[in-house]
């Protein structure tokens, strides 16, 4: 039996296709994702950066932001622990704990989010991330007045927001 060459181009042609198109709805639910973030360097960054995002779907993706966003809040729990021992600016000192509150109620929220996910409570899912994402700006509006937030704590403030939008942004495709 011979199989001839237009049937194997045929197929060949057909199995290329299909490999293109499967890559391409993963790279445009990235890029779908993304376009409805407020940080869109932060979002292309998380998700096309982390190789368990290649073929993954909404939920997948949204576990991946969810885990980056809770490395990052404990980070940045750490980071500001850390600033608080060094100082000893009492102004400093009060805002610092009040930034330490402030992630830690961030890091109990992003801790609920696995399961909400598991469980495909997306409303629950939405609201916890809703208020996690008020620590980083409750912790900078801390500085609006000098003495002025360390620059290191700045970003990863603003990183962890980012990070936390992706996943509000990923709920609309849930």
């Amino acid at each position: 039996m011979a199989v001839s060459y237009s049937s194997v181009s045929f197929l060949i042609v057909s199995l290329l296709s299909i490999f293109f198109t499967i890559t391409s709805v993963k790279a445009d639910l990235i890029d779908s994702v993304c376009s409805k973030s407020s940080d869109k360097v932060v979002c292309f960054s998380a998700l096309r950066d982390d190789p368990r995002s290649k073929g993954a779907n909404p939920e997948g993706l949204a576990a991946i932001a969810i885990e980056l966003s809770q490395k990052k809040a404990t980070s940045v729990y750490n980071l500001v622990s850390a600033l608080l021992k060094q100082t000893t600016d009492p102004k400093l000192k009060m805002r610092y704990s009040s930034c330490l509150e402030s992630f830690n109620d961030a890091i109990n929220n992003l801790g609920k989010l696995p399961g909400y996910l598991k469980s495909k409570d997306y409303y629950n899912l939405s609201t916890h991330a809703s208020a996690a994402i008020g620590a980083p700006t409750t912790c900078d509006n801390n500085f609006l007045e000098a003495p002025a937030e360390v620059l290191q704590l700045r970003d990863a403030s603003h990183n962890l927001r980012g990070l936390i939008d992706v996943i509000l942004c990923l709920c609309f495709f849930l």
